[in-house]
C-alpha cells in the first residue's frame, strides 16, 4: 500500500470522531468514540486492524514483516495525531478532560 493510501485511511478514520465531536459538542461524543466506545480503545484497535490488514493485503514488493511494521507505524502515528486533534477540539469547545 502506498503512503498516500495510508494517509487516506488515516484521514478518513480521523474524520469520524472529529465530526462526532463537532456535531454533538454538548456530550463530547468524538472523544468518547475515540477512546471508550463500545469498550476502551475499541475504535483505535479497529483502525489498527484496518491499517495492518490493508498493508498486508496490498504488499507490492515488501515482505510480510515489512508490511506489518509499516501498518503499525501508520497506526501509531494516526493515533497520536487523532488523539491530539480530537482532544484539542474537545478543549476548544469548552470541556475539561
Amino acid at each position: 500500500m502506498s503512503v498516500t493510501q495510508n494517509f487516506g485511511i488515516g484521514i478518513i478514520a480521523l474524520m469520524i470522531p472529529f465530526v462526532a465531536e463537532i456535531v454533538s459538542p454538548e456530550t463530547g461524543l468524538g472523544f468518547d468514540l475515540l477512546l471508550y466506545w463500545p469498550f476502551d480503545f475499541a475504535y483505535v484497535l479497529l483502525v489498527g486492524v484496518i491499517f495492518v490488514i490493508f498493508n498486508q493485503v496490498s504488499k507490492v514488493s515488501r515482505g510480510a514483516i515489512a508490511s506489518l511494521i509499516v501498518g503499525l507505524f501508520f497506526w501509531l502515528g494516526w493515533f497520536a495525531v487523532s488523539f491530539l486533534a480530537v482532544a484539542q477540539l474537545h478543549l476548544a469547545l469548552g470541556y475539561k478532560l
